[in-house]
C-alpha cells in the first residue's frame, strides 16, 4: 500500500502547494495528471507482483492438498496392510501437510484482500484521472479567470479613489469654464470703438461713391 500513501503525499506536498499559488494553473494540471499516471503505473506494476505471489501460493496450496490426500491414502492402505506402524507415519505426515494447508488458505485469503483493495484504488484512481482530464479545459478557464479577477480587485484596492475623484472635479469645472467662454464670445455687447470707426468710414465711402452716381445721371438727364 506504499504506492498509495506516495500517491497521497504526492498530492499535499507537491500538487497542492503550487496549486495554491496558481502561476500556471495548465501546467499545474499537467503536472498532476503526470503524478496520476505515474502513481497508476506503480499501483499497477505492484497489483502485478501480488498476482504473481497469489499465483505461487495457489499453487502451493494446490501440491499441499495433493501431498494430504496422498498421506490419507497411504495410512488408510497400510491399516489394510497391517501396518500400523506405516499408517501412524501417515497420518503424522498428513497432520503436518494439512496445517500447511491452512496456512497457505490463510495467505491466499490475505492476498486477495490486498489485491482486491489494490484493484479498488487503481479504479477510483482511473476515475479520479478521467474526470481531470474531462474538466481540465474548464478548469483552466476558471483558473485563468479567478486571476484576473484578483488583479482587477488589487488594482482597484491601490487606486486613491479621493485623487481620482478630485481630479474628475477640477476637470468638469475646466470644462465648464470653457463653455462658458465660448457662450459668452457668442453674444458680444457694444461694438468697440475701433469697430465704429471702421463702420463709419465704409458708410462714407459707399455715400460718396453713390453721390456721384447720382449726379452723373442727373448730368446725362440735363443734356
Amino acid at each position: 500500500m506504499k504506492t498509495f500513501r506516495r500517491f497521497k503525499n504526492i498530492i499535499n506536498a507537491n500538487v497542492n502547494a503550487k496549486l495554491d499559488k496558481l502561476e500556471d494553473p495548465e501546467k499545474m494540471i499537467r503536472l498532476m495528471l503526470s503524478e496520476l499516471d505515474e502513481t497508476l503505473v506503480d499501483a499497477k506494476t505492484a497489483t502485478a507482483e501480488r498476482m504473481a505471489n497469489r499465483t505461487v501460493i495457489e499453487e502451493e496450496l494446490k501440491q499441499a492438498k495433493a501431498a494430504m490426500e496422498r498421506w490419507n491414502n497411504r495410512a488408510s492402505l497400510a491399516v489394510e496392510k497391517g501396518r500400523d506402524d506405516l499408517a501412524r507415519e501417515a497420518l503424522i505426515e498428513k497432520t503436518r501437510v494439512t496445517r500447511r494447508v491452512e496456512n497457505l488458505e490463510g495467505e491466499l485469503a490475505q492476498m486477495d484482500g490486498i489485491i482486491s483493495s489494490m484493484q479498488d484504488q487503481i479504479s477510483k484512481l482511473e476515475t479520479k484521472r478521467q474526470e481531470i482530464r474531462d474538466k481540465q479545459r474548464m478548469l483552466i478557464e476558471r483558473a485563468y479567470h479567478a486571476k484576473e479577477k484578483q488583479k482587477v480587485v488589487e488594482i482597484l484596492k491601490n487606486i486613491d479613489c479621493s485623487a481620482a475623484c478630485r481630479k474628475f472635479n477640477e476637470l468638469e469645472e475646466k470644462i465648464e469654464r470653457m463653455e462658458a467662454d465660448v457662450e459668452m464670445a457668442g453674444f458680444t455687447g457694444a461694438k468697440s470703438k475701433e469697430q465704429e470707426f471702421v463702420d463709419m468710414e465704409h458708410n462714407e465711402a459707399i455715400e460718396a461713391e453713390l453721390a456721384k452716381l447720382k449726379a452723373k445721371h442727373t448730368k446725362k438727364q440735363t443734356n
